[in-house]
C-alpha cells in the first residue's frame, strides 16, 4: 500500500498506542513506515509485516514467549553492512506489533537512559532511539525524522494532543 494509505489504515492505532507513555506518535508511525516497507518503499508490504504482522522488525530473545520466526536481516557490525539469520516477533494482528514495541521499550531500561521517554521534540525522541541501539543502522535516526517531516507525522502528535485535552478527566 502507499504511505498515504498506510498512515490511513494505522494512525488511530499509533495515537492509541502512545497515549500516556511519554512516546510521539509521528516517531511510532515513521519506524513502521520504515520498518515495515518492503525494497521499493511499500509500507505494510515488508517480509515480517506482511506475513508476521511484526511492523517494526522487533526480534524475539530469549524473554520472548509467543511464535517466532528465524529469517535473514540485515545488520550493520563495526560500519560493514552484513546478513545473518535471527529471530522475529510473530503477531497475530498488526496491532500487537504496534502495542508491543512500546512494551519492548518501556521494559528495556536502556531506551530510559538513553532519554527517549523525555525527549522533547520527535527528533529529539529518534536521536535517543538510536544512541539507546535500536537499530544498527547508523543513519537510522535521519530516515525516520526525513519521513517525520516529509510524510507531515507531526500531524499525528497534534491530533493526540487534541484527542487528550478533550478527554474528560
Amino acid at each position: 500500500m502507499t504511505r498515504t494509505e498506510y498512515i490511513n489504515k494505522f494512525k488511530n492505532i499509533v495515537i492509541e498506542a502512545t497515549r500516556g507513555m511519554g512516546l510521539f506518535p509521528s516517531v511510532l508511525m515513521a519506524q513502521a513506515i520504515l520498518e515495515s516497507s518492503d525494497k521499493n518503499g511499500a509500507a505494510g508490504e515488508g517480509f515480517l509485516a506482511k506475513y508476521y504482522n511484526n511492523h517494526f522488525g522487533v526480534k524475539a530473545d530469549s524473554s520472548w514467549q509467543g511464535k517466532k520466526v528465524k529469517v535473514m536481516t540485515r545488520e550493520v557490525i563495526s560500519g560493514k553492512e552484513v546478513t545473518l539469520p535471527d529471530f522475529f516477533r510473530v503477531y497475530e494482528k498488526a496491532e500487537q506489533s504496534f502495542k508491543d514495541r512500546n512494551q519492548f521499550l518501556v521494559s528495556n531500561s536502556r531506551y530510559k537512559k538513553a532519554g527517549v521517554f523525555d525527549a522533547p521534540t520527535p527528533e529529539a525522541q529518534a536521536e535517543a532511539l538510536q544512541r539507546a541501539g535500536y537499530a544498527t543502522d547508523p543513519n537510522y535516526a535521519a530516515k525516520v525524522k526525513g519521513l517525520i517531516q516529509s510524510l507531515n507525522l507531526k500531524a499525528l502528535d497534534e491530533a493526540a494532543k487534541k484527542n487528550d485535552s478533550s478527554e474528560p478527566v
